[in-house]
């Protein structure tokens, strides 16, 4: 598939090309709120207007579509609306025009080892105190993240063999999410850091504490710019999960399969760590990825765009500090 097709094939990619088109239809950059008569409405737009949107209001409008990403339940009815063939149709002419503008120019690129930052999020500037030291050595965090995703597996073995027809929800992410990886994101000049506003499931953080991080030596990294990357790793790295996911992504997905995950334990012997792209957080996340060295399938889920997950920090080294504060008009700057 060409990036244009693998963005609407995409629930994230679909919903931020209507994200999109609201935002040109209604000249102020707005996309939220009542959507009228979609598509006709979309079929109408100026397409040539993208041009002219800055790049916050871009990325505004896709951290909305961000933010609306669900993978432990069913798709909402804007994303089965704008699944449709005719919805598809008129949303193709806003993904051409955004992926050839030159905003969309460096969404394709590998991690920006220059210029990464790391953010923690935090409710209140009383917070701070309470907040973990940083960079922790990932140690054993591997292990033990590994340990407890098989446990939990033979726990959801368990229950469906007392209950086949058992619909307990499990772990729905797919990520590394273990002691002593970290994640960082780029900086834009628009934006800090832009792990401050695309988030999947946000909580709706109004302080962030945010370093500029040293990427010292030549890391490893394993670039996602599609699905068929994804499938790659998982191929490569495989981690069964049939029985723990088997609830939370047929109700995603719609569908039931042997589903797998990348086993980060074997992916760290080879790689030190695995960044997203912009264009494979647009056209990965969400969908049944079939694998073709295994019988099954996975999901890309709970990965944030331009989101690099180091899987051995011991490249990295912490720059300055600063507080960032998100005010009520929706905007974050330093504090």
């Amino acid at each position: 598939m060409d990036s244009v097709s693998l963005m609407l094939n995409s629930p994230r990619g679909r919903h931020f090309c209507v994200n999109i088109g609201y935002a040109c239809m209604n000249g102020d950059g707005s996309y939220r709120g009542l959507r009228p008569a979609f598509p006709d409405v979309l079929a109408k737009v100026d397409v040539r207007t993208i041009e002219q949107l800055p790049e916050n209001e871009i990325l505004n409008a896709l951290a909305y579509a961000v933010d609306c990403a669900r993978y432990w339940q069913t798709p909402d009815e804007e994303d089965i609306v704008f699944a449709r063939p005719e919805s598809v149709a008129v949303l193709k002419p806003i993904a051409e025009v955004l992926l050839a503008s030159a905003i969309a120019s460096w969404w394709t690129e590998p991690v920006d080892l220059a210029n990464q930052r790391l953010v923690q999020k935090f409710n209140s500037t009383r917070d701070v105190a309470e907040l973990p030291l940083l960079i922790q050595p990932v140690g054993d965090g591997l292990q033990r993240w590994r340990e407890g995703a098989v446990a939990q597996e033979a726990k959801f073995v368990e229950y469906l063999i007392e209950d086949p027809d058992n619909t307990d929800g499990s772990e729905w992410w797919s990520i590394p999410l273990a002691d002593g990886v970290y994640r960082t994101t780029r900086s834009r000049e628009c934006i800090g850091a832009m792990d401050l506003i695309l988030e999947e499931d946000g909580f709706g953080w109004g302080h962030a504490r945010i370093w500029p991080v040293q990427v010292q030596g030549a890391p490893r990294v394993y670039e996602i710019t599609s699905p068929a990357d994804w499938a790659h790793l998982v191929d490569t790295y495989p981690l069964a999960v049939a029985a723990s996911r088997r609830s939370v992504w047929q109700y995603t997905t719609g569908e039931y399969h042997d589903w797998f995950i990348p086993d980060w334990t074997g992916v760290v012997a080879d790689y030190d760590a695995v960044h997203l792209t912009m264009m494979g957080y647009l056209s990965t996340p969400g969908i049944t990825i079939p694998l073709t060295e295994h019988s099954g399938a996975t999901v890309l889920a709970g990965w944030d765009p331009d989101t690099t997950y180091w899987l051995n920090n011991d490249f990295l080294a912490l720059g300055d500090m600063r507080i960032w504060c998100h005010s009520p008009d929706g905007l974050w700057a330093p504090a």
